[in-house]
């Protein structure tokens, strides 16, 4: 946060300074009273928008093959009104299949890693417990041992094959 707003700043410093320059030097004549904070304003203003609208692909320009993006949310919010007119990607749900674990004992049953990540929000981690077999997901511990009586009791949710959830975690060699 405190690099955006820095950021910001100097995004309005340096369009006050160019036009400074650009009056004195090239059009070699007086400025408007309103050119310095228009230009500094305006850069500030066009520094948040292409920050907030770039965030998904910089957070996901470094993912792997291995990495599935599930779900992506757009928010909108009343502070920035052009995000109704165009939404923004403000959280994405994926999952790294090398983190995938499968069990000799419970052949249909995968523990899977998913991460959330957020902006300007924390990037959480979600540990999954996949029934491939039976079209279903529970949440999952790290601290509970895989046991059959972990998996009877386990709170299911039903999904379907066309879930990308089922479909990265059971469609896989």
């Amino acid at each position: 946060m405190l690099f955006i707003l820095l950021g910001t700043f100097v995004a309005g410093v340096g369009a006050a300074g160019f036009i400074i320059l650009f009056y004195k030097m090239i059009l070699k004549r007086p400025r408007p009273k309103a050119a310095v904070p228009l230009a500094a304003g305006t850069a500030m203003i066009l520094l948040q928008i292409v920050l907030d609208y770039g965030w998904y692909a910089r957070a996901t320009s470094d993912f792997d093959d291995n990495v599935v993006i599930l779900r992506t949310a757009e928010g909108t919010s009343l502070l920035q009104p052009l995000s109704f007119i165009v939404p923004r990607t403000d959280r994405f749900l994926a999952i790294d299949k090398a983190t995938i674990k499968k069990n000799d004992d419970y052949p249909g049953i995968r523990l899977a890693t998913l991460f959330q990540a957020e902006k300007d929000g924390p990037t959480t981690t979600i540990l999954q417990m996949i029934d491939c077999i039976g079209g279903k997901r529970a949440d999952w511990s790290a601290n509970k041992p895989l046991t059959e009586d972990a998996i009877g009791t386990a709170n299911w949710f039903d999904i379907d094959g066309t879930d990308p959830l089922f479909d990265a975690v059971c469609n896989q060699p």
